[in-house]
């Protein structure tokens, strides 16, 4: 589908389930020890209508700005209240999608500040934002640790500070975590889910909705949730069909609404499953 065809996805759901239109004005909130964030109002996927965007480092600054994602002037212009009280020290990206990185050409051109990245997030961005860091995993970039984890997104980092973990759409702490076939990998995905909850269990700061303690827990949670759905993607395909007959029945919880996002969904599994060589494709019909 590519960038602008996710976006144009992303358009279509708005406008099926309905996303009103949110006028409060974001609060600076502390989540852990050395975070705060606010909630900016992006063109993000519902029921999300926000995305975080984390300052990190001590009250009196300097602080590292985390997926500033709003492209709407007067949610930048929160940001830049908050920022002017603060050295602001770097711009990090967990990866490239719109709603992370909207505001981000606009935050470097008013407070003259390097953005780092990882080279893949950086590709995606060729044209629209310079990076002018490239970061990968292990790297510690202003005091957090860069975690490699791609799927949703193929430069997707976390970074790790301390006992919290700026989680990108890894997880989210509302809605849920869409992988497209075009430009994500379910297999990387559930590699990457599998990475984190390796490692020590931290906070997770996801991108959308609130902070999550039990950071192992969720992640246990998602791994779970995907390959119950992988299960019901492959007992669809045992009938055979299309997509749209495969999302009609591996999907039948899920608001009829919301079936285009699931379709996206259901060609991720497909293409995981047909590369373990566990269903195949003829003219457009699935089979095992």
């Amino acid at each position: 589908m590519g960038e602008r065809s996710v976006e144009s996805l992303y358009d279509q759901v708005r406008a099926a389930v309905g996303v009103a239109h949110d006028e409060s004005v974001p609060t600076l909130t502390e989540v852990a020890p050395g975070f705060r964030v606010l909630a900016l109002r992006t063109p993000t996927l519902p029921p999300a209508a926000h995305t975080n965007v984390y300052l990190v480092g001590p009250a009196g600054g300097p602080v590292v700005v985390v997926d500033p994602g709003s492209p709407y002037p007067d949610q930048q212009a929160r940001l830049d209240e908050e920022l002017a009280k603060l050295p602001v020290a770097a711009v990090l990206l967990t990866h490239h999608h719109g709603d992370h990185t909207g505001g981000v050409a606009a935050l470097a051109a008013r407070w003259s500040v390097p953005i780092a990245a990882h080279a893949g997030t950086a590709k995606r961005l060729e044209g629209i934002v310079e990076v002018t860091q490239l970061l990968d995993d292990g790297e510690v970039v202003h005091g957090a640790t860069c975690v490699f984890t791609p799927g949703h997104a193929e430069g997707h980092l976390c970074f790790e500070v301390g006992g919290a973990t700026i989680a990108g759409d890894m997880v989210a702490g509302l809605g849920t975590i869409l992988i497209d076939p075009d430009e994500g990998d379910m297999a990387l995905y559930l590699d990457s889910l599998e990475k984190l909850r390796a490692r020590p269990e931290t906070i997770l700061l996801p991108a959308h909705g609130p902070a999550i303690p039990a950071g192992h827990a969720k992640l246990t949670e998602y791994l779970s949730h995907r390959r119950m759905r992988e299960q019901r993607v492959l007992d669809a395909v045992t009938v055979g069909g299309t997509v749209d007959e495969l999302v009609a029945r591996a999907y039948a919880d899920t608001p009829a609404p919301l079936w285009p996002l699931a379709q996206r969904s259901v060609l991720a599994h497909l293409v995981k499953l047909a590369r373990e060589g566990r269903v195949r494709e003829a003219s457009g019909r699935w089979s095992l």
